[in-house]
Formats: structure tokens, C-alpha cells, sequence
């Protein structure tokens, strides 16, 4: 019932939330149909009021242009739609909501407004009902139902373990290089950006060549974020690098240090640190990262199922 309710006042937060925010909806907009989903017609002021709720996680309505505002319409309109679809499988399946289910939400609702009266001001402008408004309640538990028992999916170890055993060669990683690295960019807004960068470059390769520890040189002298941390950017692949710069560190032995690579953007002096071969990462090392993959994906296919079925079956 906890979970329920903070769901149900999640949908409320989103109803309260576009209050007077942006445009305003022409009630003539209830008479066109732009989309029929089974004996459900879908409005333009439903897409309209959809967008509003969509509006406060995407776009500041200051900066809503048209092409966003059509790219937010046809995101809404795709979600009403595949809400109709969903809801209509849920009823095919036999899903239901006990109706004192919804008297006991709408009366913490009520509580939370302090009287029915004051919310069912609210909900008016937001341009519903508060029958509207339970019929959406309903709807919405509904479908969480229906996405709760046919959707949602928890994999096992075992699982997990299984579909690594079968695709070992996904999880190859190729030889890496463990680096620390001095970067100097080449200032274009600068008559001598290049002559200044480069004379950067030879000082600190200089104090290098001297001895100086190479991660105290980087954070004086590199332009790389990974300044902060002496220049240390752990393993890398090949691709991470310009191919130029790949060519020489490639080449280096392990404690060596490059000579001043020189491309179009700047200046790279590089510390090769370790080196690892080509491995097949382990399944203790990959688990998680597995399991939210396969989890995404499995979820999203039957997601796909439900909406293809209901569309059979619809013939829509």
C-alpha cells in the first residue's frame, strides 16, 4: 500500500507541477481526435496536457522553440498511446483494482487537499475532472500491474553465469597500456599558440628528462583534466589516442617515457606504467554491469510484446 501511495502522489506531484506553466489549452482542442486506440479517442488537448507534464524534466518552457515543442508533442503522443495499448492488455488479461482501493487513494488525497472541494479546484485547472481523475488512477494502477507481473524481470546468478559461459567472446578486452599523461593544447586564439605550446612541452619534458617524478610535472604543465591526479589515466585501449600518438607509445617499454608527440591540436607526452594482454574479463568482474544490460533488455522486449499484442489484436 506504501509503494502505491508514493506512486499515487508521484502522479499527483506531476498534475500539481504544471499548474499555469507555459501555454494555455484552447478548450476547442477536447474536438479533435488525433489518435484512436481500440473505443479510446485520444485529443489534442490530452497530448496537449501530456506535454505540460513532460515539460518541467525536459525543456524550461523560456526556451521551448517550436521544434522542441514538436518533439515533446510527438513523445507525448507516443506515450498516451502506448499507455491506451497497455491499458487494454491489462483488461484482456483479467487485471483489476479493487474500486476501495481507489476510495482509500482518493480519500488520502483528499486529506492531503485538505477537502474534496479544494481538489477537485486543483484538478480543474489542470484541466480535469476528479472522475477523470480517478478513471486515470485506475489506469495507471493498472498498468503498473500489468508491468509489474509481465515486464518486470529479476535474473539469477546462475542466469547471469550461464549467458557468460555462452558468449565468452563479448567480453574480450584488447591489450591495454596503464599511462600517465601530459597533454598541452595549442591555443588557436593566440598569433604564437603553437610556439608557445611547444616550448611548454620541451620544459617539461626537460624536467622529466631530469629526473623530476613525471605525475608532479603533469600537474604543473598538462592542460588534461587528468592533471589533478598526476596525469594518471589508468588502462587504455587502443582508439582512446590520435593514431599518431598510438604508433609511438605502442612501441615503448614499460617505465619508459615518450618523446614530445606533436598533432594538429597540441602536444602528448606519455609514461607507459603497465602493460596488459589482450583477456577475457571475468564473470565476478562483469556480473553487475551484465545483469543491469540483460536486465534492460529482456524488459524492454516483453514491454514490446504487450504493445505488439495489444496492436494484433486491435489490428492497429
Amino acid at each position: 500500500m506504501k509503494k502505491i501511495l508514493m506512486a499515487f502522489f508521484g502522479f499527483m506531484a506531476f498534475a500539481y507541477a504544471y499548474q499555469g506553466f507555459g501555454w494555455k489549452i484552447d478548450p476547442e482542442m477536447k474536438k479533435k481526435i488525433v489518435a484512436e486506440v481500440g473505443d479510446k479517442k485520444i485529443t489534442e488537448m490530452d497530448v496537449q496536457r501530456y506535454m505540460k507534464v513532460l515539460l518541467p524534466m525536459n525543456f524550461y518552457h523560456r526556451n521551448l522553440t517550436e521544434e522542441k515543442k514538436k518533439e515533446l508533442r510527438k513523445k507525448a503522443l507516443n506515450y498516451l498511446i502506448n499507455r491506451e495499448l497497455l491499458y487494454y492488455e491489462a483488461k484482456k488479461k483479467g487485471i483489476k483494482v479493487p474500486e476501495n482501493q481507489i476510495d482509500k487513494l482518493m480519500e488520502e488525497l483528499e486529506k492531503r487537499y485538505k477537502s474534496k472541494k479544494n481538489l477537485e479546484r486543483m484538478l480543474k485547472e489542470t484541466g480535469i475532472t476528479l472522475k477523470q481523475f480517478r478513471e486515470e488512477l485506475k489506469k495507471r494502477l493498472m498498468i503498473d500491474q500489468l508491468l509489474n507481473k509481465y515486464v518486470n524481470v529479476k535474473l539469477t546468478d546462475e542466469q547471469l553465469r550461464e549467458y557468460y559461459e555462452k558468449n565468452k567472446y563479448k567480453f574480450k578486452e584488447p591489450e591495454a597500456l596503464k599511462i600517465r599523461y601530459i597533454y598541452i593544447k595549442v591555443d588557436p586564439s593566440k598569433p604564437k599558440g603553437r610556439q608557445i605550446a611547444k616550448e611548454r612541452a620541451e620544459k617539461a619534458y626537460k624536467e622529466i628528462m631530469a629526473g623530476k617524478d613525471f605525475g608532479d610535472v603533469a600537474y604543473r604543465y598538462s592542460d588534461d583534466l587528468s592533471r589533478i591526479k598526476g596525469g594518471e589515466i589508468g588502462f587504455v585501449h587502443k582508439g582512446r589516442f590520435e593514431k599518431k600518438v598510438e604508433e609511438e607509445i605502442y612501441k615503448l617499454k614499460v617505465g619508459q617515457v615518450s618523446k614530445i608527440i606533436e598533432t594538429e591540436l597540441g602536444f602528448h607526452i606519455i609514461k607507459i606504467e603497465g602493460k596488459r594482454p589482450s583477456r577475457i574479463v571475468s564473470f565476478e568482474q562483469i556480473k553487475e554491469k551484465l545483469r543491469k544490460e540483460l536486465t534492460d533488455k529482456l524488459r524492454k522486449e516483453k514491454y514490446e510484446a504487450l504493445l505488439n499484442d495489444a496492436k494484433r489484436t486491435l489490428k492497429w
